[in-house]
């Protein structure tokens, strides 16, 4: 029989049912001596059909070289031919992958990372399994989407730094240390600060989730007002629902003012007594809209006070109690009123909303785009449009309506879900697919800008705060669509290699995404909706931010960048105090040690005029190095100082790994 790869698998591997690599002989039957390597006889095959299958495979592995990837990744990876270990049958390690010289300096993450950081990729794709000790967590996307998702709640607290309390509280679902120990535990009163928080709620909150009719509600809270015992459980939980976001929004200062307390103190009272209500409420079996509605409150509330991965199990409630009540199914199917028909849409379409932003926290692509749901998105009417006989849906609105905040988010949903036509996975991840161009992926971009500009920014007034949140926040998506897209087609690259132009159009991205941020942040007549705005900082734009700072600390835009870079550090508090989130600490450390550079260049400058001469770091430096203890160096250090203490221990800021030059996002993630 000829050599060369046959057909077919041998006889003995055949019979053994274990994968043969069809070469004469075999791996196996090299290593069993007992075995005699043959293989059948081909006499009935169609030799033309053969040959069409074999440049069709050549054709398809010539694509996947194209794209960067391995076609052979996938045999070596699960093959145990070239290593000699057991079979595949024998060894089910996922953190275990059958390797040998060939194809070591291929494998996709270097021996020396820690087994909880090791990944098995046998093939390149957009998923993969971080395997944490006997615990595994699938990951969608290959490069940050937030730094939240990617928590650590056993990292050591470092106990000089000034940083907030309120990081990783525990949620309803798991009651430990302070909260639901207490059995002697009282809820605070229903009235407590109700006629301060229901126009808070009504002005921060109500337009940006819109999950019941303003007007059905204010019965409610009169009764709470008057007679709180007159209350339902379920009318209670709703109460304490939106007294706990309400509170959520204001300022600090504006609790004392108000409401002559702590916020710190009425958060932790508030979320307790909401838990309270909830859990009498048996949230976790109800059919009751209000009791829904105010699980999806404590939902948005706790978002910034605990663990995405804390949440995300809490949405998988939510979901299965609106699917219990047939929220995925449009009302007017079941014969409902118009009025019942569109808040089941509300309640529906803004659960999608969070289930979306949710798992893209925790590093996951939810699978709601796909779902087999009918509801219809909700109409841009006002809730004064609607009343309880109401009989026929009125006419929508043109212009801007205070459910427009919601409608511009739902739209984007609704377009994908329209545009997938087949349900494919790769149809649904078009952003981070290989097998798009950039090109292909700014138009998908533009068709959505286009969308949103002719629906709702085209009608926006510059003068009405909702208006201008609402045009931040598409700008915002916009940009980061954006630099999403550009993002996969950097792994492993350097910033070096990359053309000029591609860094600055990227680089002008990032840069106007997070001047968005920081605008939403500092507008006084937006600082209301200031608690929903987390979901658009985008990390990958900050951390290529401090990238380029570092690769052009000689350039004339490095002055811009560092003023970009502290403003962010003033207005995102988490970037400066969450000690005990890694990525953050990471960030913080690439943040100085770029800054270092930056300061050494400035002060070679300076000295060549003037002589040796003494500078000292801005006051956000100094406060960054002291609440994650980061060596800096102080107001009294000469420029040889400087240049010899930083380049002596180049390690004290940063993994002797490190590469400033690198853009690979999945390459800063293995270095935690």
């Amino acid at each position: 029989m000829p050599s060369g790869k046959k057909p077919v698998s041998c006889i003995p591997c055949a019979k053994r049912k274990v994968r043969c690599d069809k070469v004469q002989p075999c791996c196996h039957c090299r290593r069993r001596r007992q075995d005699t390597c043959v293989y059948p006889e081909l006499s009935g095959i169609n030799h033309q059909l053969l040959r069409e299958h074999t440049e069709r495979i050549e054709k398809l592995e010539l694509y996947i070289r194209s794209l960067g990837g391995n076609p052979k990744l996938a045999d070596e990876a699960q093959s145990p031919c070239n290593s000699g270990e057991p079979t595949s049958q024998e060894n089910t390690n996922i953190n275990e992958p059958c390797r040998n010289e060939s194809t070591a300096t291929s494998w996709p993450l270097s021996d020396k990372l820690s087994p909880a950081r090791q990944v098995y990729r046998p093939v390149p794709r957009t998923s993969e399994l971080l395997a944490h000790g006997d615990g595994v967590t699938c990951i969608e996307t290959p490069m940050w989407y937030s730094w939240k998702g990617h928590d650590h709640s056993l990292s050591p607290h470092r106990p000089n730094t000034q940083t907030s309390n309120i990081h990783y509280l525990p949620t309803i679902l798991n009651p430990r240390q302070i909260l639901g120990s207490d059995k002697s535990f009282t809820p605070l009163p229903l009235a407590l600060h109700l006629n301060v928080l229901w126009p808070v709620f009504l002005k921060n909150v109500h337009p940006l989730v819109k999950i019941f009719f303003d007007w059905e509600v204010v019965p409610v809270i009169e009764k709470a007002q008057k007679s709180a015992l007159a209350l339902s459980i379920e009318e209670q939980a709703l109460v304490n629902g939106i007294r706990f976001i309400a509170i959520l929004t204001l300022s600090h200062e504006e609790c004392q003012s108000s409401l002559s307390e702590s916020k710190h103190e009425l958060l932790l009272h508030c979320q307790r007594s909401l838990e309270h209500a909830l859990t009498q409420a048996e949230y976790t079996e109800t059919t009751d809209k209000r009791v829904l509605q105010a699980f999806m409150l404590y939902i948005l509330a706790m978002r910034d006070r605990t663990r995405p991965a804390a949440i995300y199990p809490l949405m998988g409630i939510a979901s299965r109690v609106a699917e219990r009540i047939g929220l995925h199914h449009d009302g007017s199917m079941f014969g409902l009123s118009v009025v019942r028909s569109e808040e089941r849409r509300r309640i529906w379409w803004q659960l999608q909303f969070m289930e979306l932003a949710i798992a893209r926290l925790v590093g996951t692509l939810s699978l709601t785009i796909f779902a087999n749901w009918d509801t219809k998105i909700p109409s841009n009417l006002e809730d004064g449009d609607f009343c309880p006989d109401l009989e026929v849906m009125p006419s929508e609105h043109k212009g801007i309506t205070s459910i427009s905040p919601c409608l511009w988010r739902y739209s984007i949903l609704q377009m994908r879900r329209e545009s997938l036509g087949q349900n494919s996975f790769e149809s649904m991840a078009w952003m981070l697919s290989p097998h798009l161009s950039l090109a292909e992926k700014d138009a998908k971009i533009d068709d959505i800008e286009k969308m949103l500009a002719e629906r709702f920014l085209q009608h926006c007034e510059l003068l009405n705060p909702l208006h201008v949140h609402m045009q931040i926040g598409i700008r915002q998506f916009i940009l980061a669509a954006r630099s999403n897209a550009r993002q996969p087609t950097l792994v492993n690259a350097k910033i070096s290699e990359v053309h000029p132009q591609t860094r600055d159009d990227l680089l002008k991205i990032c840069s106007k995404s997070l001047e968005y941020f920081v605008m939403s942040q500092t507008t006084p007549s937006i600082s209301g909706f200031g608690w929903g705005n987390d979901i658009f900082f985008q990390v990958p734009s900050f951390v290529y931010l401090i990238l380029e700072a570092h690769q052009r600390y000689n350039d004339h835009q490095v002055v811009g960048l560092w003023s970009l870079i502290s403003r962010v550090y003033n207005v995102h508090l988490d970037l400066m105090t969450a000690v005990n989130r890694p990525e953050v600490t990471f960030i913080a450390r690439i943040t100085v040690a770029a800054w270092q550079k930056y300061d050494n260049q400035m002060r070679q400058q300076r000295s060549g005029v003037h002589g040796a001469i003494v500078m000292e770091a801005p006051e956000w430096i100094r406060q960054l190095c002291y609440n994650f203890n980061l060596p800096l160096t102080d107001s009294s250090t000469t420029t040889e100082e400087v240049e010899q203490s930083f380049s002596s221990d180049p390690a004290q800021l940063l993994p002797s790994n490190f590469d400033f030059d690198m853009i690979d996002w999945s390459f800063w993630e293995a270095l935690f």
